[in-house]
């Protein structure tokens, strides 16, 4: 075994460890490790539940409009609120211009200025890449920074501020826009279509990428024809880099399902991604119950009061930290786990697993061709934005202008919700149980934690350590193929730590 600590582990949400054993240059055992204490589940007991609403986007300083979504859809449920299809519309708006500039930030910042790293440095498209996507100077580099900022412009006219807005609330949305600010935004996203997604992204119209480019295939052919867009230019360096044969993990895809197209009272019925479970290599596709999800504590910082073997459904959330020296315990993330068929499934979750999950062709057909790696992680997250620009734009064309976008619910001082949504990351849940008019529990599953946790009472893995198990690095000494796996998954350990540890 070799050992060796490379720290810190940067480009990530918060303090991560990755502690990596290798026998020669094989990767054969991971551990994700978090030292962070997030507490908020504590800081939440004992008062109002809409202090929820206020207290839960400050989890994050990227995704807070995912908390905020996911805490206003748990007690909406447990209000029996009756939302109207504007508060819909604009609700889904805030929601995917948060994803797009995180989309894009993380793509661009986070993940391919590692192009730049010295085992490139012989590649045929390396001069290219480099002038492209190195740090600062790199053009499309310098173009992300300009343009994914429009994207927290549009959250802004609805949600008042971004990050930590709190215009999503049980019942609708605090804001009644004017036509010149709908229409504002409307062309704030055309102009982001025309001179960035088209441009740079792809290099030709956004229209016709969407119509045509339906399987992988599709995708070769459009690298062949629009050269000199990022998402061409991200694939031949891809391919030829190998990524696309990094990183498999579990092969179960998990997603909540996002975004609900029509009025509902308590919670959607529908929604424009559906949520579901999909098992790559058999091509399967199950239905999604939020009651199957178990969160375990055996190799975690906590302790649950009926001990520390059994999982706990997030209602039923215990939140005790114990930080004891115990041979089994070595993270403070729960252990995630979905049971189903006497079975306990760690999933993967992310863009990649959405758009599988809700059926998009090109993805699916990508999950046959190559299977869920770094590599296919990139695309899905880019071919998102795509998705979500359009999707933007027709909500709010859509825009009823004189109809309610709140309608006041019927607080109880009784009772409990669940609120599921699909954050920048992946699956995002928030569960609130409430006695006597206060919280008595709050839990939080984030996706960090579905993709990163730690080992089940059996031993098994989660997602993120299997799909480093296995990995050849090309130099012990620059295993920059290990920081292509973990990147690719967009880490958050906030929501949810910066060293990386090989032994």
């Amino acid at each position: 075994m070799t050992s060796k600590i490379i720290s810190p582990f940067n480009r990530v949400e918060g303090d991560l460890d990755v502690e990596v054993k290798f026998k020669e240059n094989k990767v054969v055992d991971a551990k994700i490790v978090s030292r962070l204490f997030r507490g908020l589940e504590l800081i939440l007991r004992g008062k109002s539940p809409l202090d929820s609403l206020v207290i839960t986007p400050r989890v994050c300083g990227i995704c807070g409009a995912s908390h905020l979504y996911a805490s206003a859809s748990a007690l909406d449920m447990m209000f029996n609120a009756e939302v109207p299809r504007n508060a819909i519309r604009l609700r889904n708006v805030m929601s995917m211009a948060e994803s797009c500039q995180n989309d894009l930030r993380h793509t661009y910042f986070m993940f391919l200025i590692d192009v730049v790293n010295k085992k490139y440095q012989e590649y045929i498209n390396f001069e290219e890449v480099l002038k492209r996507f190195s740090p600062i100077t790199g053009s499309s580099y310098k173009e992300c920074f300009r343009w994914s900022k429009k994207y927290t412009e549009v959250y802004a006219i609805f949600g008042g501020q971004w990050p930590h807005g709190s215009a999503i609330i049980p019942g609708g949305v605090t804001s009644y826009p004017l036509p010149n600010e709908v229409q504002k935004a409307i062309s704030i996203l055309i102009d982001i279509r025309k001179n960035y997604l088209e441009n740079v992204v792809l290099g030709g119209p956004v229209e016709q990428f969407l119509n045509t480019v339906k399987s992988y295939r599709d995708l070769l052919q459009w690298v062949e024809d629009y050269k000199d867009g990022d998402l061409s230019r991200i694939v031949e360096f891809g391919l030829e880099a190998n990524w696309h044969k990094l990183g498999h993990g579990t092969g179960i895809m998990l997603s909540y399902g996002h975004l609900p197209f029509e009025e509902y009272v308590g919670s959607p019925s529908r929604k424009y991604f559906k949520p579901g479970i999909f098992f790559v290599k058999e091509k399967e596709y199950r239905e999604f119950d939020q009651n199957n999800i178990l969160e375990f504590v055996t190799t975690s910082y906590y302790t649950y009061s009926k001990g520390d073997e059994i999982g706990l459904h997030p209602f039923e959330g215990e939140t005790n930290p114990s930080i004891l020296d115990n041979s089994k315990k070595y993270s403070l993330t729960k252990c995630f786990r979905y049971k189903m068929d006497g079975n306990l499934l760690a999933p993967e979750v992310g863009a990649l697993a959405m758009l599988t999950v809700s059926s998009n062709p090109l993805i699916l057909d990508i999950m046959d061709k190559i299977g869920p790696n770094v590599l296919s992680r990139v695309i899905a997250r880019l071919v998102r934005v795509i998705i979500y620009n359009e999707l933007m734009i027709n909500e709010l064309k859509d825009y009823e202008f004189g109809k309610p976008t709140y309608k006041k619910p019927t607080e109880v001082n009784e009772g409990k919700g669940f609120g599921l949504v699909e954050a920048p990351r992946g699956s995002l849940g928030h569960w609130i149980v409430v006695k006597n008019g206060k919280i008595f529990n709050y839990q939080m599953v984030t996706p960090t934690q579905i993709n990163m946790g730690p080992e089940d009472p059996k031993g098994n893995k989660s997602h993120l350590s299997l799909a480093l198990i296995g990995t050849e690095v090309s130099d012990i000494n620059n295993p920059i193929e290990v920081y292509h796996i973990v990147r690719s998954h967009d880490p958050c350990m906030v929501c949810n730590v910066h060293m990386l540890k090989l032994i």
